[in-house]
């Protein structure tokens, strides 16, 4: 009975050891829900899509005598799964709202001023791989590549009355750089850069003929194209 008792003792002993242990591990092969934002607001600025050539001496400004405003705000939830600790693959998407005011606008040949709205919406969703340095380290420096397709739609308002409606599809292959903390083996804290990005599409004017292709390519590291996020391991 003694013998018994030592031998149930050793084993619930070492049941013990290893779930702590199993707690200390980082488990990988995990399913991951996350999501990240990015809020923009500019006052008496050049807009977001002007910035590459509105440097000047003393910073970025507006030559614009009106008062201006530019306003997005993006969500990009995604959810993905672990290949192994060091690489992620997953599926995005990604919904963006914006705005642009222009106030009191002067025409040639016109004698009243009006107020000039450019209102924009934007779906898209894609595929991106994730690929972290040290994944045994708490806060961790990844490299996340991504292809994405984009819907935008974006109306022009002269004084709320619609001016213009335009339409635009364009794809998007980027590679990100950004930071991760592990807050614990369930919740991931995360801060992504805009990084390296060519832009390919095709925008229109609709109830019209007018269409043209267009492209990018570019870097961007500021502050502007920082992402914070957070996800879970399920």
């Amino acid at each position: 009975m003694k013998q018994l008792n030592i031998t149930g003792l050793l084993a619930l002993m070492m049941l013990t050891i290893q779930v702590v242990t199993a707690q200390g591990e980082i488990k990988s092969n995990q399913f991951i829900l996350g999501g990240t934002t990015n809020l923009l607001i500019q006052n008496n600025t050049y807009p977001l899509a002007s910035l590459s050539i509105s440097s000047g001496i003393g910073g970025i400004y507006s030559n614009n005598s009106n008062e201006t405003k530019n306003t997005s705000f993006a969500l990009t939830p995604y959810v993905g799964k672990e290949i192994n600790q060091n690489w992620l693959i997953g599926m995005l998407f990604d919904f963006r709202v914006g705005k642009y005011i222009n106030k009191d606008i002067q025409v040639f040949g016109q004698s009243e001023t009006f107020d000039l709205e450019r209102n924009s919406n934007q779906i898209g969703f894609g595929i991106f791989f994730r690929y972290l340095l040290n994944p045994e380290n708490k806060l961790n420096f990844f490299l996340q590549p991504h292809l994405e397709f984009n819907l935008l739609k974006e109306n022009e308002r002269n004084n709320s009355t619609i001016m213009q409606r335009e339409k635009a599809q364009y794809i998007e292959l980027c590679l990100s750089p950004g930071l991760k903390y592990r807050i614990n083996n369930t919740f991931n804290a995360l801060l992504r850069f805009g990084g390296i990005n060519y832009v390919n599409g095709n925008w229109r004017i609709l109830e019209t003929e007018i269409n043209k292709d267009f492209y990018s390519f570019g870097y961007n590291f500021t502050l502007s194209n920082l992402y914070f996020g957070l996800e879970i391991k399920l």
